[in-house]
């Protein structure tokens, strides 16, 4: 489709070798990868995700087809100045035939009836119903928001979202600062009255809104005592896989497994897949899987561990593939490279396995905050691409769910990406 890139002589931007750097060429479109080969040492690329790559590949592939196969091609005088600015055929689709398009799909037509279906208000609840306002970070990267809100989906409880920015993206809104003096995500207004602490939240509101699945056995004290262990045992994994990813080396690999295993073992000691039994998550399952969601791609794409489909723990795979048949989970499930460029910002910088991380200067402080992390080892970069289709079963639908909403803001990306040129370009 479009791959626009801008020249700039800004060091904050990312250049194509940075972002070589940044995502293994093989995992690059290879439209892509030829337009890097072109450009200039010193061209940066205006702000383009590497997220993106594969959404402007399936687009560039549906424009071909309504092209006929023609492509876009780099301009004469552009060429000859070595600056990597292309003209558009006048038989580029227009944003309005890409959203046709895109909207034509499997997954457009179903994100369109359920669109619908939202704008008539259908479900029997009213504006009324909702007592409850999720306060919850942007990007969806928190996993302490996750596990509040997939409770909330669980037990369909009504609610509002108010999405505000995490810490390491700059300050809070002061609206909400007057609400929440400390800033924390995720926090919940029920009834007019704030509350913070994501496990605090999750207990409140299973007691205050009862239905047939509750979130713990409160009326059992052996298996709330059972829940009690388990829960203290998910903050021993976390702790050991802080130790085990942010620390050089392999020093911290054992305990991370050990720990591991005895998770292992605490899901096989139940009938069914989940902690305490029964035929659905609980809130200690929810406690583990926002936090297990992001340990798999962290352990492989830094340390080289595979953890699901390992064989290892078997118990742990069983778990993830029955969440997987929630829509209640999938729906605020994150993806494999989310997750490895969304740790750095929050948590610090991962110490690659066999390598010694160099001092960070301002600048890599910058790149840091805006998730961009540093590659691999070769092996391991294998390693990621061997378990991308297994982490994203449903990635066709993910892009073409992209790609409609590209689409219907395309217009604003136009306008936004033009305006490097200045005057009335891009206005």
């Amino acid at each position: 489709l479009l791959l626009i890139i801008l020249v700039s002589s800004s060091s904050a931007f990312l250049t194509p070798s940075r972002l070589l750097a940044s995502r293994s060429p093989a995992l690059l479109p290879r439209s892509t990868r030829s337009v890097l080969r072109q450009s200039n040492t010193r061209a940066q690329l205006w702000r383009v995700p590497v997220y993106w790559a594969g959404v402007f590949q399936d687009m560039a592939a549906a424009g071909r087809s309504m092209m006929g196969g023609k492509t876009t091609k780099m301009s004469a005088s552009a060429a000859a100045e070595g600056a990597p600015v292309f003209t558009a055929s006048p038989s580029v689709p227009s944003w309005d035939a890409l959203k046709e398009a895109a909207g034509g799909s499997a997954t457009g037509k179903r994100l369109l009836a359920e669109r619908a279906e939202r704008a008539k208000g259908g479900g029997g609840r009213t504006e009324s119903d909702v007592r409850v306002v999720l306060y919850r970070d942007h990007a969806a990267w928190c996993p302490y928001c996750q596990k509040t809100w997939l409770l909330m989906e669980e037990k369909q409880i009504p609610y509002r979202i108010e999405k505000i920015n995490m810490r390491s993206y700059g300050d809070k809104p002061d609206w909400f600062l007057q609400k929440v003096p400390r800033g924390l995500l995720p926090a919940v207004e029920i009834d007019g009255k704030m509350m913070t602490e994501s496990l605090q939240i999750m207990q409140t509101l299973d007691q205050m809104f009862p239905t047939d699945n509750m979130m713990l056995p409160y009326g059992d004290k052996a298996k709330m005592g059972l829940a009690q262990d388990l829960l203290g045992l998910e903050r021993e994994l976390f702790g050991a896989w802080c130790s085990y990813v942010f620390q050089p080396g392999e020093r911290a690999k054992g305990l991370f497994e050990s720990t591991m295993s005895r998770v292992d073992k605490a899901l096989g000691a139940t009938p069914g897949p989940w902690f305490l039994g029964g035929d659905y998550p609980t809130l200690v399952d929810m406690q583990y899987v926002s936090h297990i969601e992001r340990m798999l791609p962290s352990c492989l794409y830094w340390k080289g561990m595979r953890i699901r489909g390992s064989g290892k723990y078997p118990n742990v795979d069983a778990w993830f593939a029955a969440f997987e048949e929630r829509p209640t989970y999938v729906a605020t499930k994150g993806d494999f490279y989310t997750h490895v460029t969304d740790i750095p910002p929050q948590y610090g910088l991962p110490r690659p396995a066999g390598r010694r991380r160099r001092p960070l200067h301002t600048q890599d402080r910058r790149k840091r905050a805006r998730g961009m992390v540093a590659p691999p080892p070769p092996p391991l970069r294998r390693l990621a691409r061997a378990v991308l289709e297994c982490w994203n079963p449903g990635e066709e639908g993910a892009r073409h769910e992209a790609a409609l909403k590209l689409s219907e803001g395309g217009e604003k990306v136009s306008k936004f990406a033009c305006r490097v040129y200045g005057g009335e370009v891009g206005k």
